[in-house]
């Protein structure tokens, strides 16, 4: 996949016209369907307004941990995903369309198989004219999901608050923006600029050259800056991690960000401007479990001081306020799945099986395989932040008190 990118030479100036190009590339970048993407808020929110009545949608997830990576172990796992799912189809038509679609995928996979992540899913409907590949930081579990709208329910788990950054590598020639989950980087966009010093030195008088490199470093800095607010607005990022080589590039860097974007630096890496996708996401990991450690730990303290009343602890309390729409915060210990029951008239979630439910009266209830999965869907779908806990600190913060967690509206 080809970087969209502008130049910046010494010529230049933010103009409207500049950032109406920066745009239009950008969103280049956001609507390429032929590489591994990582999954944005927008994108899921995009995936659940896809339905196809006439038309199966089929959905695939595939582990890619480190014992699939080796050799072609992957493909005895799709294949016995494959083969059971195919089986079941009894219109020969409707098995050959199947056919077709699962080729394209493994094709896709032996031609391009993704490099970073912890697994991949695939969402396709050739009818619409969807394709659409991604790269997981998770490790979901495998499966294969044919319907009239994609299964998407697994992704959920993915979109934790706090781990959605932008990664900005900071370089007088060649600066480049990533969006990036915890061990996982796309990048999105580059801005070349030119050799300043060496080109105004040839070509200005002496006792100019100071002033016209500075105005220039300016003008530079100003665009980095507004590319990386773009960035974070179109990715829906919410922290921005620098690493620059040049001090001084930094520093008008950041001198140029909005405030808003500036509370959102939430630290430093250091790389070769150069690196490939995976070198950077190796360098800036450590900077991020940082972040992502310190968040969880102040979520989860933000909820014990909240209580008693503005806070449920535990699964049932949990749960409850959820149902009556009064969750803010979501917080679970991502290891954490437990069995339960939901109901089909109200949609309320419980953690045991009952026969009747408990909310409405209604017989209308079904067991289901974990109800923390349907517990965090409910949660997105009722615009409250989640918090996947993972680091140890948080984790300990909230085993002393219960795996799940909610700050009250």
């Amino acid at each position: 996949m080809s970087v969209p990118s502008v130049s910046v030479t010494v010529h230049d100036r933010y103009t409207p016209e500049l950032r109406d190009r920066i745009v239009a590339r950008l969103r280049t970048s956001m609507d390429d369907r032929t590489a591994y993407r990582l999954l944005t808020p927008g994108h899921l929110r995009e995936l659940a307004k896809v339905e196809a009545p006439q038309a199966p949608v089929l959905s695939v997830y595939l582990r890619l941990g480190p014992d699939r990576r080796v050799g072609n172990a992957w493909r005895s796992a799709y294949s016995s995903l494959v083969t059971p799912m195919l089986k079941q189809i009894d219109n020969g038509r409707a098995r050959q369309e199947l056919v077709e679609e699962f080729s394209r995928i493994e094709h896709t996979l032996h031609d391009a198989f993704p490099t970073m992540g912890r697994g991949a899913a695939f969402f396709v409907c050739r009818p619409l004219g969807l394709w659409r590949q991604l790269a997981l930081p998770l490790e979901l579990p495998d499966g294969v999901h044919v319907g009239s709208r994609p299964h998407i329910r697994p992704l959920v788990r993915t979109q934790d608050e706090h781990d959605r950054f932008v990664l900005v590598i900071l370089s007088q020639e060649h600066s480049r923006f990533f969006i990036s989950q915890i061990g996982v980087v796309e990048e999105v966009f580059q801005v070349r600029g030119d050799r300043l010093h060496q080109m105004l030195s040839d070509r200005v008088p002496r006792d100019r050259l100071d002033v016209l490199v500075t105005d220039a470093k300016k003008i530079e800095a100003k665009v980095l800056a507004h590319v990386a607010e773009m960035v974070l607005s179109q990715f829906e990022g919410r922290y921005l991690l620098v690493s620059a080589q040049h001090p001084a590039l930094r520093t008008a860097f950041m001198e140029q960000l909005s405030k808003a974007a500036r509370q959102r630096v939430c630290g430093a890496f250091s790389v070769e401007a150069h690196a490939r996708p995976a070198e950077v996401a190796t360098a800036a990991e450590p900077a991020q479990r940082a972040v992502e450690e310190r968040e969880e730990v102040a979520t989860i303290q933000r909820i014990i001081d909240a209580a008693p009343n503005s806070a449920a602890w535990g699964v049932r309390p949990t749960l409850e306020a959820l149902s009556v729409g009064r969750v803010m915060t979501f917080a679970v210990d991502d290891m954490f799945a437990k069995p339960g029951t939901r109901c089909g008239n109200c949609a309320a979630l419980w953690e045991t099986v009952v026969q009747q439910c408990p909310n409405c009266g209604s017989s209308a209830v079904e067991p289901v395989e974990d109800v923390v999965e349907l517990a965090l869907e409910k949660a997105l779908a009722e615009r409250a932040a989640l918090e996947l806990v993972r680091s140890d600190r948080a984790r300990q913060l909230l085993r002393d008190r219960g795996p799940m967690a909610a700050l009250l509206r």
